[in-house]
């Protein structure tokens, strides 16, 4: 669907179920990805969910889920969202999970970076946002390494685990945004 040299993102299929159960699966990614409580679930109810979407999918309009792989060799590295879309002001929210082998290996941005080009040339989007805890240091420098502006930091906006952590917000605005 949409690839570097080195990653890929397309949408899931039932039989990425187990993939995105190991992701979803992990609790402490879940707090740092989500802002839903963690329900564990079962790789069936995964599949089940994936399968559903196949026979129904979902309109588009308000969020798009794709995964990320290699390109060399389809090895799963995460999923990635483009979610709250506005299609009247032109906006959207997007967002990354990678695996812990998948980090730190510069993955992230090559993720961003697809999912930036969609967002503006394939959604029309004026304007794209991240929005991070701020104590996610790796999220940060990758949304800084991208192009997007630090625009701000709500206070304690986000509960970490241990309590409410304060949330760091980016944008990217489609006139600034390198290709």
């Amino acid at each position: 669907m949409f690839a570097t040299e080195r990653v890929r993102l397309r949408p899931p299929t039932p039989d990425d179920a187990p993939n995105i159960f190991r992701l979803d699966g992990d609790p402490e990614l879940h707090l740092l990805a989500d802002d839903e409580p963690f329900l564990p679930r079962h790789v069936g109810q995964v599949r089940a969910r994936l399968e559903k979407q196949v026979t129904d999918p979902p309109d588009g309009g308000s969020s798009v889920s794709l995964l990320a792989e290699t390109v060399a060799d389809g090895t799963f590295l995460g999923g990635c969202s483009l979610w709250g879309i506005s299609a009247f002001e032109r906006y959207a929210h997007l967002g990354i999970s990678l695996l812990p082998e998948a980090r730190g290996r510069g993955y992230g941005a090559e993720v961003i970076r697809l999912l930036c080009r969609y967002g503006f040339r394939n959604r029309n989007l004026r304007r794209l946002e991240i929005e991070t805890l701020a104590g996610n240091v790796a999220m940060r420098r990758t949304a800084e390494t991208c192009g997007f502006t630090h625009e701000g930091t709500q206070r304690e906006r986000a509960y970490d685990g241990d309590g409410f952590a304060d949330m760091a917000i980016y944008g990217l605005l489609r006139r600034d945004w390198t290709p």
